[in-house]
């Protein structure tokens, strides 16, 4: 995650290996060993401006929908 972020400076990665902030935000399946997939774009504000859930299945957003959310 540390060499990911050098790579993405503007951006902050946050890792959660015991999975706590995954079961606050809605995104552990109680007795999954890992979460849905969740990505989250928090503004200054410190207020989540978008989400998008995913299903166990690997359900990412594509990079435009990403970016569009960054704008």
């Amino acid at each position: 995650m540390a060499a990911l972020q050098t790579k993405l400076p503007r951006i902050t990665l946050l890792t959660d290996p015991d999975l706590v902030a995954a079961a606050a935000w809605g995104v552990r399946e109680p007795g999954a060993e890992s979460p849905s997939p969740g990505t989250f774009v928090i503004g200054r504000d410190r207020v989540v401006q978008w989400r998008h859930l995913g299903d166990s299945r690997g359900d990412w957003p594509s990079y435009p929908e990403v970016a569009a959310a960054l704008h």
